[in-house]
């Protein structure tokens, strides 16, 4: 008669051992987040889109009895040349504004990202603004715009870098 390899003691250690093993890797599974690539790049590109259609609504935006507000908004979410180039033209942009009596609301059709990697992308925006201002004899008029957003990742957080319109 064959004894069996593993007593009723040691079949209940082995057991055990085996179920401590595998809630170690589903604790590992879960603090990594147990996410695909795809997954991972579908959250990263959600972001990127999130901040550009923020972004090109600020940019978008006038109000000439609010100018400040307006211009930190769109400063808030600039970086680089983008936000050099904005901060030289404010003096003018606020000037502009206010003699026109201008209001501006915009809107973001579509945002797509064309290209992206861990910390810059390129997203391409389909927006228009509802304009009223002395020009349009206190109308609204609106105007579409489509614009490519160059995009930067800052710490935890995605600014533009280049806007430029585009036809």
């Amino acid at each position: 008669m064959r004894r069996p390899l593993l007593g009723p003691a040691r079949l209940d250690l082995l057991l055990a051992v085996v179920a401590v093993a595998l809630i170690a890797v589903a604790a590992v599974l879960f603090l990594r987040g147990g996410q695909s690539d795809e997954q991972k790049a579908a959250g990263q590109y959600a972001e990127i889109v999130k901040a550009a259609k923020q972004e090109t609504i600020a940019f978008l935006t006038i109000d000439h009895t609010k100018m400040d507000d307006i211009t930190d908004a769109v400063l808030d979410g600039a970086t680089g040349e983008f936000k050099k180039e904005y901060t030289t033209s404010l003096d003018s942009l606020k000037d502009a504004a206010k003699q026109q009596e201008s209001f501006a609301t915009g809107t973001v059709d579509e945002a797509g990202v064309s290209e992206a990697d861990a910390d810059s992308a390129t997203v391409f925006v389909s927006a228009a603004s509802d304009v009223r201002n002395k020009g349009t004899d206190g109308k609204t008029e609106t105007r579409a715009w489509r614009i490519k957003l160059t995009m930067n990742r800052e710490g935890d957080r995605w600014l533009v870098s280049k806007l430029e319109f585009v036809s």
